[in-house]
C-alpha cells in the first residue's frame, strides 16, 4: 500500500470520528449565545491578522499568488466579513415579530432564526483562504458545527488554515480534513444539513447528486 493510500485511509477514518463528535455536540453549539460567537469571531480576526505574512508565503508557494492580491482578495474580505458579523450578530439573532394570520387571531407570531446543524465547506484551490473563511464566519455566527475540506492542491495554505482553526475551535465544533477524491466521496455520503461548495460545474453536479440523497 502506498503512502498516499495510507493517508487517504486515515482521512476517511478521521471523517467518521469528527462527524460523530460534531453530531453529539451540535445542540450545545446551537444554543451558544451571541456573546460566545462574537468572542470566537474576534479570536479569528486576531489570528488571521497575526498570520498575514505566513499566508503571503504559503499562497506564493502553492500557486504564485502575489502578496498584494492575497491581501485584496483573500484576507481583507474575510476581515470585513468578521467585522460586519461582530457588529450585527446580536440584532440578527433576535426573534422578529410578524403579523398573525386572521385564522390564528389571538396568538402572537415571531420568526425565530435557528442553526442548520452540521455544515460542510469545500474550498477551491484559487481562493483557498477567502472561500473557506467567508462561509465559515457565516456558519459559526449562525451556531453551526463545521467540517472544512480544502483543496488538496494548496498544502501550504491548508497548513496555516489548520493552525488558525485549531487555535480557536475544538474538533467537535470546527475541524479541517484534508484528502483527495476518496475523502471527499466519504464526506459527501454523510447527512450534512448544509454544504457550501465552490468549484467546477462537473464536480458541482456530483456534489448536488450526493446531497440530494440526504436532502441536504
Amino acid at each position: 500500500m502506498s503512502n498516499m493510500e495510507t493517508e487517504e485511509m486515515r482521512s476517511v477514518s478521521e471523517v467518521d470520528k469528527i462527524f460523530s463528535l460534531q453530531t453529539k455536540n451540535r445542540w450545545n453549539v446551537a444554543h451558544s449565545t451571541a456573546k460566545d460567537r462574537i468572542r470566537k469571531l474576534l479570536e479569528l480576526q486576531k489570528l488571521i491578522t497575526s498570520h498575514t505574512s505566513e499566508l503571503h508565503e504559503a499562497m506564493w508557494k502553492d500557486f504564485r499568488k502575489p502578496e498584494q492580491e492575497v491581501d485584496l482578495t483573500e484576507i481583507m474580505p474575510v476581515i470585513h466579513e468578521i467585522k460586519v458579523f461582530r457588529k450585527n450578530l446580536k440584532s440578527w439573532m433576535r426573534p422578529v415579530k410578524v403579523p398573525t394570520p386572521p385564522l390564528l387571531m389571538g396568538g402572537n407570531s415571531r420568526i425565530i432564526y435557528e442553526p442548520k446543524g452540521l455544515c460542510l465547506i469545500i474550498g477551491p484551490w484559487n481562493y483557498p483562504f477567502m472561500l473557506v473563511f467567508a462561509p465559515l464566519v457565516s456558519a459559526v455566527s449562525a451556531g453551526n458545527c463545521v467540517i472544512i475540506k480544502p483543496s488538496e492542491y494548496t498544502p501550504h495554505t491548508n497548513s496555516i488554515i489548520r493552525k488558525i482553526i485549531s487555535a480557536v475551535f475544538s474538533d467537535n465544533e470546527v475541524a479541517m480534513i484534508e484528502g483527495a477524491v476518496s475523502t471527499s466521496t466519504h464526506l459527501l455520503a454523510k447527512p450534512f444539513d448544509h454544504i457550501f461548495f465552490t468549484g467546477s460545474t462537473v464536480v458541482g453536479k456530483k456534489i448536488m447528486e450526493a446531497a440530494s440523497k440526504n436532502l441536504t
